[in-house]
């Protein structure tokens, strides 16, 4: 099935064909939006709606079509990319969405395709995926906005598609990355590198990669304990962090001669790391204390996956979907207490982890029924957590004695079907609803410490109504019901030392569901001038969040309903008005609230750790004649707060600024020279800790910790072999 929303035409204004030293020339005519034509246009095939004239145009390297943005790779070119991921990060108006990280295959989506399929993995973000397509073998990229067609987005309404050059123009290509990384002030240097390979043997098409990186560096800071029955304390913290890993990647495409196509796909990962830092804490009197904690960890991961599709007719085909992910995970968090008098302490918690997720997915695709395009299937996957741990504490005269921790040894498996129907309906050339449902049946069952089944079952509505004003101008409206996955750690207890406490699981956890409605108003202006406003709002039932239990305990549980609302500003605008030829900037502001009634004290509250208000800006200038690009970023955000019951935390930092700047002097070759959090942004921490319940209002304790991001530099060279 191809689901490419436009169409590639190889032929003139007056129907003549005309070559190049790469072959025909080729000329973008879009059609209708959702609509699919391989063949010439001329005045008597097709009407004024489907064509864009500007489009036939190959000097215009972008036009707007109904609910389709078509951007040539003239388009990109000041940009010098060098992957498609460098392409599609300068779409104007778009952000790159990985897709959530959920079990399953359909609630995963993001929102970027290739040649109009989603790439059947989900280790593998699509950022990576991007990485490894040279910008040589881009044919265009289209930006869909509303009309989805078939295409399998996951519920997304506005889409790229990257389509990629075909058959002989296709060829082989080898981008790769060579990075040296050093974090300050007294980080190491350390190389990251990635490599990609693709090419064609006979019908088959494949990639081949490989990535590795190292990552160092040291922190420090301090936390201020004031005590309101007792002594003040002061805490300095000095540690160290080390992380390395490696990658490799396989993938494999067959077409056969009756259209259909099969492909094969594997991923796999390692990495570990380990922390190390040591607390010198000053009382009063006496001290100083010494505080020691360690957490060195090691994963490792593989993926499998693989699609086939089939096409019965022009107008109906099929698309199946197999995956299976394992992945083990193992650390041992230390503790260490050597106070200035009496005798030491010692605590470890041991924890080996091993996750799994099988899927199968069926997809079929009807376009037969006038000005509707169908797709209807079902998925159902299979996943489960094994999580085996033991803590072992200092019994007082040196011995290392396991004591239990109710929820620490358990498996938590899951059986998951969703059967689904979605129809793109064209009601007019400018406006398109796309109306879906799905039924969400699951089985969650708990064996080990807190044995435990129960079955869900969750219809799952939404809608999206898309309304072209014009080609520059795009309403759209959205709702649906979306149920949130109820996260397996949450089921499993584990030990926090940092905080002293003990996080226990709830195999009682209900999933939470919203109604979120959407609204978007989309303004395009110039070549690359975007103003989008979006407004939104979430009913939310059984709000996930630290449930008390009695006895002074508490779980991740269900607290009640709630809501969160507000509105993102999204702006794209170029600055050559300000005498910057060829700059560019981006921002993302967003303002929101949420209430919650507090199971604690009973009063309306803010959701746990969601921030009001969150902005991001980024300038960028090309310079074309000199071959330099530089620009900066920066971002920041209000508190957020997380409340427990005899708690409440604010995480804090300040603004963060980046910097870069690039040349392609060398031909063939683009250096980047980055400072990452130029600012050495300040991280903190205010935790207020109360004698019982927070109702009561009687502090016990308060930590203020403040650390330092440090910053990093990096040197980065890339290219295409």
């Amino acid at each position: 099935m191809n689901k490419s929303q436009s169409v590639l035409q190889v032929c003139d204004k007056s129907q003549s064909t005309k070559t190049t030293n790469r072959g025909p020339r080729i000329y973008l005519a879009p059609v209708s939006a959702g609509a699919i034509a391989i063949a010439c246009l001329n005045p008597q095939t097709a009407s004024a709606q489907e064509i864009a004239v500007g489009c036939l145009d190959a000097a215009v390297l972008s036009c707007s079509v109904g609910d389709t943005v078509i951007y040539a790779t003239g388009f990109f070119s000041q940009y010098n990319p060098i992957t498609a991921l460098d392409m599609v990060q300068r779409v104007p108006g778009f952000s790159i969405d990985a897709g959530d990280d959920v079990r399953g295959f359909g609630g995963a989506a993001g929102n970027v395709l290739i040649d109009g399929q989603r790439p059947s993995t989900k280790s593998a973000d699509i950022f990576q995926i991007l990485s490894r397509i040279s910008a040589e073998t881009v044919e265009r990229i289209d930006l869909i906005r509303g009309d989805t067609g078939g295409l399998d987005v996951g519920g997304q309404s506005v889409v790229v598609n990257v389509i990629q050059k075909s058959g002989a123009d296709s060829g082989g290509s080898t981008p790769w990355e060579l990075s040296i990384v050093k974090r300050r002030p007294n980080g190491g240097l350390r190389p990251i590198g990635e490599i990609s390979h693709s090419n064609s043997f006979g019908k088959n098409r494949y990639t081949i990669g490989a990535s590795a990186y190292g990552f160092a560096t040291k922190f420090g800071g301090e936390e201020q304990i004031t005590r309101f029955m007792g002594d003040d304390e002061l805490r300095i913290r000095d540690g160290d962090f080390r992380e390395r890993g490696a990658s490799g990647n396989f993938k494999i495409e067959r077409p056969f001669d009756n259209g259909d196509t099969v492909r094969f796909n594997v991923e796999g990962d390692y990495f570990r790391y380990q922390e190390n830092f040591d607390e010198t804490r000053f009382l009063a009197v006496g001290g100083p204390d010494l505080a020691i904690f360690t957490f060195p960890l090691e994963r490792m991961e593989f993926e499998v996956g693989a699609d086939y599709e089939h096409s019965f007719t022009d107008n109906f085909g099929v698309k199946l979907i197999g995956l299976y992910g394992w992945a083990n995970e193992t650390f041992d968090s230390g503790f260490e207490f050597l106070p200035a008098m009496g005798s030491s302490d010692q605590s470890i918690f041991f924890s080996d982890v091993i996750e799994s997720e099988t899927i199968g997915r069926l997809e079929f695709d009807w376009s037969g029924w006038n000005k509707h395009t169908i797709q209807f299937g079902g998925e159902i996957a299979r996943n489960y957590i094994d999580s085996e741990a033991e803590l072992v504490v200092d019994n007082g005269m040196g011995v290392l004695e396991p004591i239990d921790i109710a929820g620490a040894n358990t498996r938590v498996s899951e059986l998951r079907g969703e059967p689904f129907i979605n129809d793109s309906w064209k009601l007019s050339p400018k406006l398109t609803f796309n109306l879906g449902f799905a039924m969400e049946l699951s089985r969650i069952a708990q064996s080990g410490d807190n044995a435990n089944s129960r079955f869900f079952t969750y219809p799952k509505p939404s809608a999206t109504l898309t309304y072209n004003i014009s080609d520059k101008t795009q309403l759209r409206l959205a709702g649906a019901r979306e149920v949130n996955q109820l996260s397996f750690g949450e089921f499993v207890s584990s030990v926090n030392f940092d905080d002293e406490d003990v996080d226990f699981g709830n195999p009682d956890l209900q999933p939470q569901r919203s109604w979120a409605l959407e609204a978007s108003f989309e303004q395009r202006f110039g070549k690359i001038g975007v103003v989008e406003v979006t407004g939104f709002y979430d009913y939310v039932q059984d709000v996930e969040d630290l449930l008390p239990i009695g006895g002074g305990a508490e779980v991740p549980g269900n607290i009640g309903n709630g809501k969160i609302y507000g509105v993102v500003l999204d702006v794209t605008a170029p600055l050559d008005w300000m005498g910057l030829k060829n700059s560019r900037i981006e921002s993302s502001i967003t303002q929101r609230d949420s209430e919650v009634t507090d199971p604690v004290t009973g009063l309306d509250r803010d959701f746990s750790f969601r921030e009001k208000r969150f902005y991001e800006i980024e300038f960028r200038q090309d310079l074309t004649d000199q071959k330099i690009s530089w620009g900066w970023e920066l971002g920041n955000a209000t508190d957020e707060f997380g409340f427990g019951l005899d708690e409440v935390t604010a995480f804090g930092r300040d603004l963060e600024f980046d910097a870069f700047i690039e040349t392609t002097v060398i031909k063939g070759v683009k250096i980047e020279f980055r400072v990452n959090d130029i600012l050495n942004v300040t991280n903190t921490r205010d935790r207020t800790v109360f004698d019982g319940s927070r109702a009561a209002g009687i502090p016990l304790f308060r930590e203020f910790r403040s650390n330092q991001n440090g910053g990093a530099w990096r040197l980065n060279f890339s290219g295409t072999l």
